[in-house]
């Protein structure tokens, strides 16, 4: 079997809430060059509990960036509303291009806005060592912005964006570029700023990666609307839409050998063999199903590819199996594997 490829799970299971974000039935509109109207948003209504971790996935082009600057409200929804729990609700965001001021140090950087909003020395000084021990940047307090990697740049930036416990944190994209090194350390940051002060956050990305290793919901935008919304498991284990299906391949872990997928087929062959993708989930994981459904129907089922590792705070694993073709052993195979618990998907025969 595999190498384990999905990302160790960094977030603690989030304790649902009354909703800190609600997006409701919001639509978006540009005006393109030619004078013509593109529907960017279009009808999207999510929520967001407190110490929740949201991920908002697609392709490029979706809207999952412009969904932010509404949050925001850096933009102004053309119908539908944006609301934010409590009084004055404050917002932090993380962008990939932070605007760090090169002369002063990175403990300045981070106190700047706490200045500015009044607050005493004493207040500032506790803030900004909590932000930056939450960033693992604690030994970089006195460095200048020129003095650190390109990761460190953007825990510096997630680090000033805690400054002042906002309720909502936003990260548009906020691993793009990085190694992966840095990227679990600005990923177990976000983790536990969450669960430490509760903070409600919302990710837009499309690294698959990222999602799987922190977020405890997922939402797939495309076209502009939310067409598929779950626990991170469950989307990932069973993608409904077919865009879905493409983004949890990524971290699946388990790919169909280039040998295969070449001779793979829509139509069966006489004593040839099906090729079906199961997602183990929870306690499935780690039973022996494959050898219990085998021996209950008379017949072995191949294992060509697969995982196993963590996702949701659950074992989680994935492997693509050769059963037989013929009837009735295909459709009892399928059906059995389901009452197993398993999520199962065909993905075509072979010879």
């Amino acid at each position: 079997m595999n190498a384990p490829m999905l990302a160790a799970r960094l977030a603690a299971p989030v304790v649902p809430s009354a909703a800190v974000v609600r997006i409701k039935d919001v639509r978006l509109v540009y005006r393109a060059a030619d004078g013509s109207d593109v529907s960017v948003l279009d009808g999207v209504n999510l929520e967001a509990a407190r110490g929740e971790i949201l991920a908002v996935i697609g392709r490029s082009g979706a809207g999952k960036s412009a969904l932010l600057r509404l949050v925001e409200g850096r933009e102004t929804p053309d119908s539908g509303a944006i609301e934010l729990a409590g009084e004055s609700p404050t917002i932090g965001v993380v962008a990939r291009h932070g605007g760090l001021d090169a002369k002063r140090t990175l403990g300045e950087n981070l106190a700047v806005r706490l200045q500015a909003a009044g607050h005493d020395a004493a207040t500032i000084a506790r803030e900004v060592d909590h932000a930056l021990d939450l960033a693992d940047l604690a030994s970089a307090r006195g460095r200048h912005p020129a003095q650190l990697s390109d990761g460190e740049r953007r825990r510096a930036v997630f680090a000033r964006a805690l400054c002042g416990a906002p309720d909502v944190l936003l990260l548009d994209e906020p691993t793009a570029g990085l190694d992966p090194e840095s990227a679990r350390t600005l990923l177990s940051a976000v983790a536990r700023a969450s669960k430490e002060r509760g903070a409600t956050v919302l990710l837009a990305s499309h690294d698959m990666t990222a999602v799987a290793a922190i977020a405890h919901r997922v939402a797939m935008l495309d076209g502009g609307r939310i067409v598929e919304e779950g626990p991170t498991t469950q989307v990932v284990a069973r993608p409904k839409r077919s865009v879905t299906r493409r983004f949890a391949a990524a971290v699946s872990g388990a790919a169909l050998p280039a040998f295969l997928s070449e001779k793979l087929s829509q139509d069966p062959t006489p004593r040839g063999k099906a090729l079906l993708r199961l997602a183990f989930e929870g306690p499935a994981a780690t039973r022996p199903v494959l050898t219990e459904v085998a021996r209950e129907l008379g017949f072995d089922l191949g294992i060509v590819a697969g995982s196993l590792g963590q996702l949701g705070g659950q074992p989680f694993g994935v492997l693509i199996v050769a059963a037989p073709s013929d009837e009735p052993y295909f459709t009892a195979a399928c059906e059995r594997l389901e009452d197993a618990g398993l999520g199962v998907e065909k993905l075509g025969f072979v010879a």
